[in-house]
């Protein structure tokens, strides 16, 4: 039953050519391989020392993912970014957010233009608190339950000092319920556009890319580079949840 339903949801989301989900994944998936590629190079050019600003940037420059690690890190990733993310988060996703809003559901036909102030200066704000408080407690969990974490959330902690592809370095079930969901949820809730969708999904990746980036930016380390040295706080992809459970430690 659970194949077959899942056939189902698979072939209703193929049959949509429109699918905003799918649309989602691709620009994701777009800004996600710029970003971890480039990322991958600028840690090449620090361990060869072939860029002395880069270096100084880099917050563990003794500390660079090669060899077998750096293989097993982009198969992973690519296997989440691509098979995961388009093949089962979409279908399901997609099949949820029309169970939620219905046929009140915004399409590409409807005028953003007539409401992108709405979309953009209430919607994503919205969008961004509702990812992070979701990101928060599954990440939270995955920290709290030594079981969770064993099994599960280790996967991701295998670097100690990431890079922007370590983003999506996790285990399959938490990159799906953990990573992509908290993304879904506020769409979902607000009914936004799918331009609104476009834009949200293009900045949250650039978002988490950044927070595993393992580079000061402009001067400022992402506040969840402190979780991949610490551990046990800075769980939230913002400040918001961290700020109002108490676990937040900046450095």
């Amino acid at each position: 039953p659970a194949l077959t339903m899942f056939a189902e949801l698979f072939r209703d989301f193929w049959s949509t050519s429109t699918s905003v989900s799918f649309k989602c994944s691709i620009l994701s998936n777009g800004v996600f391989w710029v970003a971890s590629l480039l990322g991958l190079y600028a840690d090449h050019l620090v361990a060869t020392k072939k860029s002395s600003f880069l270096s100084r940037h880099k917050l563990q420059p003794s500390k660079i993912i090669s060899g077998r690690d750096k293989r097993d890190l982009i198969l992973l990733a690519a296997f989440n970014i691509i098979f995961v993310s388009l093949f089962v988060c979409c279908p399901l996703y997609e099949w949820l957010w029309n169970k939620i809003q219905a046929e009140n559901r915004l399409e590409e036909a409807d005028d953003w233009m007539s409401m992108w102030h709405y979309e953009l200066f209430l919607k994503v704000p919205i969008h961004m608190i509702m990812t992070d408080m979701a990101f928060y407690g599954v990440h939270y969990l995955l920290h709290s339950s030594p079981m969770l974490y064993k099994y599960i959330h280790k996967v991701h902690h295998r670097f100690p000092a990431p890079t922007a592809m370590a983003c999506v370095y996790a285990h399959p079930l938490e990159f799906a319920l953990g990573n992509v969901f908290p993304i879904y949820l506020g769409p979902m809730i607000t009914n936004a556009h799918p331009i609104t969708c476009y834009i949200y999904w293009c900045m949250a990746m650039i978002g988490t890319c950044k927070g595993h980036s393992g580079y000061r930016i402009l001067g400022h380390a992402d506040y969840h580079e402190e979780h991949h040295f610490f551990y046990k706080c800075n769980y939230g992809g913002m400040y918001v949840s961290d700020w109002l459970f108490g676990t937040m430690q900046l450095c």
